[in-house]
């Protein structure tokens, strides 16, 4: 399903053309290749397979809008055109048209975690200004930075290796903010908005800022 609303606001924040989609009620209806039925049937649990399946769905969805055809098995990740992401009973693909660029997306429904998760993302900077938010928005804070540092590092092309805490928010309430990777400087710009039951973040990277 083409997200068309959201696309238009994606794409006006972040000024770079956007498709986004999210997985059909109906995955087993999902045409899958050969190779595609090898992969699902590797997953020994059916809720590994239907995850599994939710993200093919989508991606397919994605891979077909920007006329690559609908293998999905011919994508590797980080791929500078296509992110995929997985949340709750859903998922998200998100594409840009602009292939010069590395794109990642993330979404995570609104859950209980325990907020000493976040010495484990976050640098102090940012652990500063959540702990400056009222408590009872503490929790709901710390999952949208989450999904903002997840879509940071999914669109950064050179991101074996690295870990969340390398990404860093300039903005941390902004709706669109800058993010630095460590020794690169700001090179990625994401948006971050409400979604379904949740937050979803787009991140786009670009070599030239």
């Amino acid at each position: 399903m083409r997200l068309h609303a959201l696309e238009q606001s994606v794409a006006e924040h972040l000024e770079t053309p956007m498709i986004v989609v999210r997985s059909d009620g109906d995955v087993e209806t999902t045409r899958l290749n050969r190779a595609e039925h090898e992969r699902m049937a590797e997953f020994r649990h059916q809720r590994r397979r239907r995850d599994w399946l939710l993200g093919r769905n989508a991606l397919k969805q994605l891979l077909t809008a920007l006329d690559r055809g609908d293998d999905t098995m011919a994508v590797t990740f980080p791929d500078r055109q296509v992110s995929l992401t997985h949340g709750g009973d859903t998922a998200f693909a998100a594409g840009t048209t602009a292939t010069s660029f590395g794109i990642g997306i993330d979404y995570e429904p609104l859950r209980k975690v325990d907020i000493r998760i976040a010495r484990w993302f976050l640098n102090e900077a940012e652990t500063d200004w959540l702990n400056e938010q009222p408590k009872c928005d503490r929790i709901t804070q710390l999952v949208r930075l989450w999904t903002i540092k997840e879509a940071a590092f999914k669109s950064y092309p050179d991101n074996a290796g690295m870990t969340l805490k390398e990404f860093s928010i300039i903005d941390a309430p902004g709706a669109v903010t800058s993010v630095v990777a460590a020794g690169y400087g700001t090179c990625i710009q994401a948006t971050c908005q409400p979604c379904e039951a949740g937050y979803l973040s787009i991140a786009i990277f670009r070599e030239s800022l």
